[in-house]
């Protein structure tokens, strides 16, 4: 049976318009964070801050886990196959639901030891794991929109939730009634606001098709996902798990020039995050070999500029913005820096695999430079500390990286040379991104 249409935009978004729509919507989340911590720090005190975050972190923690990469597969799904659309939601919908009840079940049954004997707590912690479904379902639906190429709403989802949460909590903190209690919610609930950005979207989808292929069975959702999620969940190791080991391998002070070194290092992954999205989804739906290099070539040189600037001035402002105490967090920011500028390369290479259908390779290349990783971090951080630390992520990302391209070679037959180094015609593109904006501007 054939497939029916699905009312689409009439014009597609070119794609450096699709990734700076994209960076706007992955910005300003970070914008908002900056100032909503002061307001938490002051109105909570360090005491009430850290309830407050105990009591969210499992939420944070579970919506990103328990995905099981239904997202990932419902973008992937919808994008090789829009007239089953309605299906994929549907189906994606029932598997998020299935899995977020179970996270929640899990964090319940573990809330005792969570919260440290703390009531409070404990009490808190059981409000914030109400959201943990509703806040999986967004996921759904921006995976539906990112098929579509909807970078706008995407980006409006992002920006409702971060900004409607800062708008909640200033008046609560001008009148004085921002308590932990309030906070808790606040950070709960207000990323769900995000989901009136996707008003409508079912609106242009026909009615669905039969999926005699199965290309949206519970099956294949359910497939995709579990190969995509390995690497997602090794990725998050091998970006986290470092200050996790840091503590008992080399001390707390090691990791909070560690800490700071890191927020500094990943700045420039705004704009790699936003190409790699606009990237899986295109891909997803076209593949072309031409158009993945040039992605990952012009997000290289980006994000390799971006990190020179970081680097170049950093000296000065980091001791002044985090204190003069977090001086020696400098040279190990400048490691993290080449690290998160030289895996921009692959990673975009490893959006291209998922996006032809073969996300378990791109887990692979992340669970062999997971490992990697905890062994240099073991070996190394003892006697070097936070630049240890720096290192073993230096490696990780390398490894990684050039795994994904040498796969995608390998198995897609796109050379791993064409990855890197920057083309007139990247030169013409970056151009034209940078007339097109200076026009908006005016």
């Amino acid at each position: 049976m054939t497939e029916p249409t699905v009312a689409t935009p009439a014009k597609r978004p070119t794609m450096s318009r699709s990734v700076l729509i994209t960076v706007v919507g992955n910005l300003f989340p970070n914008v908002a964070a900056l100032a909503s911590g002061p307001i938490l720090a002051h109105a909570l005190g360090v005491d009430g801050r850290g309830v407050v975050a105990a009591a969210t972190a499992p939420l944070t923690l579970v919506t990103t886990i328990a995905t099981f990469g239904i997202p990932e597969a419902t973008t992937y799904t919808v994008a090789r196959h829009p007239g089953l659309a309605r299906m994929t939601i549907g189906r994606a919908a029932a598997l998020t639901t299935v899995a977020g009840v179970c996270a929640m079940g899990a964090v319940v049954g573990a809330a005792g030891w969570l919260s440290g004997g703390s009531p409070q707590v404990h009490q808190l912690m059981l409000i914030a794991v109400l959201a943990v479904v509703p806040n999986l379902l967004v996921g759904v639906l921006r995976g539906v929109a990112s098929a579509h190429h909807l970078w706008g709403r995407v980006a409006l989802e992002r920006i409702f939730a971060s900004g409607l949460r800062l708008l909640a909590l200033l008046p609560f903190w001008l009148t004085g009634h921002l308590g932990p209690t309030v906070a808790t919610v606040i950070l709960a609930v207000m990323p769900l606001m995000g989901a009136l950005a996707y008003l409508g979207l079912f609106r242009r989808f026909a009615d669905p098709a039969e999926d005699v292929t199965g290309h949206a069975s519970y099956r294949a959702l359910f497939g995709y996902g579990m190969r995509i999620w390995v690497g997602s969940i090794s990725g998050i190791l091998l970006s986290r798990l470092d200050q996790t080991l840091m503590t008992p391998l080399t001390g707390s002070y090691q990791l909070g020039l560690y800490v700071i070194a890191v927020t500094v290092s990943e700045l420039p992954l705004i704009i790699n995050g936003s190409v790699r999205d606009v990237t899986f989804a295109r891909d997803a739906s076209e593949s072309a070999d031409d158009r993945l290099a040039a992605a990952a070539r012009i997000s290289f040189f980006l994000c390799s500029a971006f990190a020179a600037g970081i680097a170049a001035t950093m000296w000065w402002w980091i001791p002044r913005l985090f204190g003069a105490g977090f001086e020696p967090s400098v040279q190990v920011a400048l490691i993290l820096l080449v690290a998160v500028a030289l895996g921009t390369p692959g990673s975009i290479g490893g959006a291209g695999l998922s996006a032809r259908g073969r996300p378990g390779l791109r887990s692979l290349s992340l669970v062999v430079a997971c490992a990697v990783n905890v062994v240099l971090l073991i070996v190394l951080v003892p006697p070097l500390g936070a630049t240890g630390a720096a290192l073993a992520t230096l490696v990780g990302n390398l490894l990684s990286s050039n795994l994904n391209l040498v796969l995608l070679q390998r198995y897609f037959g796109v050379p791993v040379r064409l990855f890197y180094g920057l083309r007139r015609s990247d030169v013409r593109m970056l151009r034209n991104l940078l007339t097109s904006v200076l026009r908006r501007g005016r």
